[in-house]
């Protein structure tokens, strides 16, 4: 028993490291699977992963441990990844970091023949990142693309305006829980998981993934439809309010056991009994295997150091970085609106109410055009000295609550000037137009993620500088190249009063 635990003592003290190491990414991570109803599967990613693992203890216990010290370098990768999103304090890499530096983990210490072995579920692992939100507008836009030629055929008459549908007897809005996005994640978790159960070869197990990709994604559209038709049919007596859930809940669920159904007539078939392969007695010898009789080559104790040396250097690398920072002294706003050459009158904008409640300054008002009609909405919220976070999920540039997506686009002010321009609507009918960008470091950004990027490298080379979003918006029913024109000419009003 006592050599046992000596052992394992090395092994424990790798896990115990990464636990310190990724602490933040871990705790991140489970407070989003307790939150969003889309990840709370991912509570199960990790024990189902090891379940996997310990069916396979019998023929692990029969290959040869081998460490792979190949595996330091994407180790090292994913601490680099893991210190590059904690410093810009991007979630989605801190998680990847963290649960795909798991499975290499018991790669390295075991080795690639004793990997094989369970490459399954440390691949599994890899789902219990809480990615996929970024999908649901994708998702949104798929939903009602299927469902509207459905109801045409249908020969019920449908007005499509972005993502609202209208029918004679309402008007429906295919909102982000009507996405599909929960289910389609969760499918897509289990049939990877059931092809893994259910079939041996590979072709059937990425045949029946694809079929748990697709499914949910018609079924989905399948379901808007036949609300949409029950509301019909019923003259909005039903499918509306609560009966959107219960009639969701129950046709995935319906869904769901079809996939299973199908995957079951797809099954490989396996012999109850072999006595060729198996008997009794040998079942008995082959659970009584213990872990004296594994093969390791090879110094364990060396390579748990070198993992748990690589572990420690990275906390104190990570701590330099975040406590070393270096703070410009950028307390200047970046745009100072008296020095506009036009007069803004500052007011709250209640219609279109962007939401930055985290940023240093918010400055917010209307350009005064020839008519009320013509007047142009300005918002700018800054983040000065590198304070708080410019490009979060958080911040809104309109409510999603009054308005819906249209158009998504880049445009250009200049040759070589280039803005966001993006163009909503109104449950009422009402189109907006809103032009927009980021300002950093003197510089220009219309992609928010370079903008990410670029801001957390400049973090961790210890420079922090004020960022902003300067937004101009206008409500009209005019042509939409009009709207534009009359917006750009004070984009570049401002851009060029714009402070390095």
């Amino acid at each position: 028993m006592i050599k046992q635990i000596i052992k394992a003592a090395p092994v424990v003290a790798i896990f115990i490291a990464w636990f310190y190491t990724y602490y933040q990414g871990l705790v991140t991570a489970v407070n989003i699977w307790a939150i969003s109803e889309i990840f709370n599967h991912c509570f199960l990613v990790i024990p189902i992963s090891f379940f996997l693992i310990y069916q396979k203890r019998a023929q692990l216990s029969q290959q040869t441990f081998v460490a792979n010290y190949w595996l330091l370098l994407p180790l090292m990768g994913t601490l680099l990844l893991y210190t590059f999103a904690v410093v810009g304090d991007i979630r989605l890499f801190m998680h990847i970091a963290t649960f795909a530096s798991l499975p290499l983990l018991i790669w390295f210490v075991i080795g690639n023949q004793a990997a094989k072995v369970i490459a399954f579920p440390l691949y599994f692992m890899l789902f219990s990142v809480p990615f996929g939100e970024q999908l649901i507008p994708y998702l949104q836009e798929i939903t009602t693309d299927l469902a509207v030629p459905l109801l045409e055929m249908t020969g019920i008459p449908v007005y499509r305006n972005g993502l609202y549908l209208d029918i004679p007897e309402g008007r429906f809005l295919v909102a982000e829980a009507c996405s599909g996005i929960s289910f389609l994640i969760t499918s897509i978790v289990f049939g990877n998981l059931y092809a893994y159960v259910s079939f041996n070869r590979l072709p059937k197990r990425l045949f029946f993934i694809c079929i748990s990709l697709i499914v949910p994604i018609i079924a989905n559209a399948l379901r808007v439809y036949g609300i949409v038709l029950i509301a019909h049919l019923t003259d909005m007596e039903h499918a509306a309010g609560a009966d959107h859930l219960i009639y969701g809940g129950v046709f995935f669920a319906f869904v769901l056991f079809l996939l299973i159904m199908i995957g079951e007539r797809l099954r490989d078939r396996t012999e109850v009994a072999n006595p060729q392969k198996s008997t009794p007695s040998e079942d008995i010898n082959e659970k009584s295997i213990s872990v004296d009789s594994t093969s390791v080559k090879n110094s364990p104790v060396m390579a748990c150091s070198l993992l748990v040396l690589l572990f420690v250097s990275q906390v104190f690398w990570l701590s330099s970085v975040t406590n070393n920072k270096a703070t410009l002294t950028g307390d200047e706003l970046i745009v100072d609106l008296r020095a506009l050459p036009f007069v803004v009158k500052e007011k709250p904008l209640q219609k279109w109410r962007p939401d930055f409640s985290k940023a240093s300054n918010i400055q917010q008002g209307v350009i005064k055009g020839a008519n009320n009609l013509d007047n142009i909405e300005l918002f700018i919220a800054s983040y000065l000295g590198g304070e708080g976070e410019l490009i979060s999920s958080m911040n809104k540039l309109y409510s999603a609550n009054r308005w819906t997506l249209i158009q998504n686009r880049q445009i250009s002010i200049d040759e070589d000037k280039e803005i966001q321009q993006i163009k909503i609507v109104s449950p009422s009918g009402q189109y907006r137009y809103i032009l927009y960008w980021y300002q950093f470091s003197g510089e220009v950004f219309t992609n928010k993620i370079k903008l990410k990027l670029y801001q957390t490298l400049m973090a961790m080379l210890g420079q922090t500088q004020s960022s902003a979003i300067i937004a101009l918006s206008m409500e009209s029913d005019k042509d939409m190249e009009v709207v534009i024109s009359m917006i750009k000419n004070k984009v570049n009003l401002i851009q060029d009063n714009i402070k390095d």
